[in-house]
């Protein structure tokens, strides 16, 4: 692990090597180290989770579900021929793309097929779900919108280049980004543009919605903040390297990893940097917000826990293979895949692995979560759904009562002067053992 790069965050080498040794190794975290504090019981979102890229609009990763800590079987299996997105779920119903040009819509109980739709070329663009629609991107360079009762399509609109960025919905307005450098609002009933923003770069991520304004990246490092209403930019932040992930928004600050390794922390009001991580390898995925704690994969083969209040690392975990699945949180636990085709389900407080899956070829989509099922696709085309055996139920509880997921929060004011966000970790202590492995519409035709 590398040191920080900012003066104000300089990292003692120490820490990094005792650190690089931990993940090489390849233990169970010590039972002498601290007692986590318990989760952060936080008021559920008003609006629905799990029906777009990351769950909700400020992208925090968090799916409503209770614990899994074992999984009980596989529910269902779908296979198409081509790698899938990461799934849309709403209204009982499992939406996703796939690589071989349709866009799927299943049962979620069952995996049966309700209807499919026929793009022009592959989908890589994660669906959102909201009254009634089903948006995604495509590689023949539209932006769809599909009735989800009937898979019929309503709309479509014309870019300049292929859309691989997952829209984002709210107040009535769907956000999109192209390759061909620009940002898009499009009335989400009619498909009419609202405005575009131009950018350095085409644009990969999503875009984040929180407070009346909209979060994306390009792929040339650059951060904006624009008014969502209006697409006037409110201010502007540059990373070391290029950016293909989404951004996360969550108390008032910004969080998004480049291809550097670099996870920054930005003062989503005001788009000044207030901290800086480096992992070894480039970030290619999306990071998750949850109870104070950022977690987020790397090309390093490691997944970090860190808390942002503390500015410290709670925990990492290595794999064999690099993380390019952007961490799900639900049921006080973190999902993700690798690329050495397993899902893993880790305890979100600890690191501690709770089980892992073996699909048949890498798992890159983001895994979503509801009423303890577990769904995923991999590269080999298949869409898997686990079911969870459940947790023990705690005394004066219901043993189905869902975690309660942290709401999204509107920018804060700007930061007071005080430590970073994300300061280097302090040197662990000394029995600390290794981790554990494990330009207007077109009607339909």
């Amino acid at each position: 692990m590398k040191t920080v790069r900012v003066p104000m965050l300089i990292a003692a080498a120490a820490a990094a090597l005792a650190l690089a040794a931990v993940a090489a190794r390849g233990e169970a975290p010590a039972a002498t180290l601290p007692a986590p504090p318990p989760p952060l019981l936080i008021a559920a979102p008003a609006a629905p989770v799990g029906n777009m890229f990351r769950s909700d609009p400020a992208h925090t990763g968090c799916y409503a579900s209770p614990p899994i800590p074992a999984i009980s079987g596989q529910q269902w299996r779908v296979q198409t021929k081509g790698a899938v997105t990461t799934a849309a779920l709403a209204d009982g119903a499992v939406w996703f793309g796939s690589d071989d040009g349709y866009l799927y819509a299943l049962d979620a109980t069952t995996g049966r097929e309700r209807w499919r739709f026929k793009a022009h070329k592959g989908i890589v663009s994660s669906p959102a779900v909201v009254d009634g629609l089903v948006y995604f991107g495509n590689d023949d360079e539209n932006l769809y919108a599909v009735d989800t009762t009937t898979g019929v399509e309503r709309w479509r609109y014309k870019t300049d280049g292929r859309v691989e960025s997952p829209p984002t919905v709210a107040g009535g307005i769907v956000y999109f980004g192209s390759s061909d450098k620009h940002l898009y609002a499009l009335d989400a009933r009619a498909g009419a543009e609202r405005w575009r923003f131009k950018t350095d770069k085409g644009v990969k991520g999503s875009p984040a919605l929180v407070g009346g304004i909209a979060y994306v990246a390009d792929e040339g490092g650059n951060v904006y903040a624009l008014d969502a209403a209006t697409g006037m930019q409110r201010w502007r932040q540059k990373t070391d390297k290029g950016v293909t992930g989404s951004v996360a928004v969550a108390e008032g600050m910004l969080y998004v990893g480049d291809d550097g390794g670099n996870l920054y922390a930005i003062d989503a009001a005001t788009g000044q940097q207030q901290g800086l991580f480096k992992a070894d390898k480039g970030i290619e995925t999306s990071p998750a917000i949850w109870g104070g704690i950022l977690y987020f994969g790397s090309n390093d083969r490691r997944l970090y826990a860190i808390d942002v209040k503390a500015g410290a690392i709670k925990w990492t975990l290595r794999t064999d293979k690099s993380i390019k699945s952007s961490p799900s949180v639900a049921g006080g636990m973190v999902f993700f895949g690798s690329d050495e085709a397993y899902l893993f389900a880790v305890d979100a407080l600890t690191g501690e692995v709770r089980w892992r899956y073996k699909a048949e070829k890498a798992i890159e989509a983001s895994p979503a979560i509801s009423n303890g099922t577990v769904i995923f696709g991999s590269k080999d085309g298949d869409v898997y759904a686990l079911y969870g055996a459940p947790a023990p139920p705690t005394p004066g509880t219901s043993p189905t009562a869902p975690i309660p997921m942290p709401a999204p929060s509107a920018p804060s004011a700007p930061a007071p002067s005080g430590p970073p966000v994300l300061p280097p970790p302090p040197p662990p202590p000394p029995d600390v053992q290794p981790e554990t492995p494990p330009p207007a519409p077109v009607p339909a035709k």
